[in-house]
């Protein structure tokens, strides 16, 4: 074999050589770091090698769960089928204000009679377009008007939310900073109203008297704020008024009872 053989076989022995005394080092810095990593204690090394790291993980919270853990209770009333259609922020209907601590339920009618739960909530949402109305001299800055509802029940019993609870909603005066308001459609003047709407009435009621910890007396009218005939019905009778609240509760005790609370 030639040179260029010899010089051939020094090379491999030579890399081999390298390559064997690179495994040992990194091998000698494996161990190295392992028995640093190595708690103080007299723990098996094999233990070590086989433990497993367990990483624990909540589930996600829904909306009415950490609404639920911001008032330190869990809630028993279940969601009455709420449609969020939120207004936009405007000054004329949902201001964006955060109210102070929510201490009543106010309840009222509207009073155009046979008008859907959409239509009033979409007459809220044309609201924002006060200013531009008052600035191109279509009407007033006297005319423009502040209006809303945190919530608006229809007469099939649909229940749109314009403003979110604990925010401000034009509906009740001097009580819009302290109060949710619920605003009820109904299909003639003498302001009753359908089945439907009163089924949904109360379990809306008592979702927001559940949510807020309130009580039986929490729950009030317009008129209780205002001396205003609103809602009509259930000013001009007062005993339809006190079964109402009666089935409030009533149905809030089922929910606890069906909750095992």
């Amino acid at each position: 074999m030639g040179k260029r053989g010899e010089k051939g076989k020094r090379k491999t022995r030579h890399g081999h050589l390298l390559v064997w005394t690179a495994a040992v080092v990194l091998t000698a810095a494996a161990i190295a770091l392992l028995l640093y990593l190595l708690p103080k204690d007299d723990m098996d090394i094999e233990a070590l090698l086989n433990e497993t790291l367990v990483i624990e993980t909540e589930p996600p919270h829904t909306e009415a769960e950490t609404e639920s853990e911001v008032q330190g209770h869990v809630m028993v009333v279940p969601d009455p089928g709420i449609d969020e259609q939120l207004l936009t922020i405007n000054d004329w209907s949902r201001p964006g204000e955060a109210c102070d601590t929510i201490t009543n339920v106010v309840i009222h009618y509207l009073a155009n009679p046979g008008t859907t739960a959409q239509q009033n909530h979409d007459y809220f949402e044309s609201l924002k377009n006060n200013d531009d109305l008052i600035e191109s001299g279509q009407i007033t800055e006297d005319e423009a008007v502040y209006m809303s509802a945190n919530f608006v029940i229809g007469i099939e019993g649909e229940i749109i939310e314009c403003v979110p609870p604990g925010e401000i909603a034009y509906a009740s005066n001097s009580a819009n900073h302290y109060s949710v308001s619920i605003e009820n459609c109904h299909v003639d003047t003498t302001g009753q109203f359908t089945e439907a709407t009163y089924e949904s009435l109360v379990k809306l009621t008592a979702y927001i008297v559940d949510m807020y910890e309130l009580e039986r007396d929490d729950i009030i009218r317009h008129y209780d704020v205002t001396g205003k005939m609103c809602p009509l019905y259930y000013v001009e009778n007062e005993d339809k008024w006190e079964e109402f609240k009666d089935d409030v509760m009533a149905y809030i005790e089922e929910c606890r009872e069906a909750a095992g609370v």
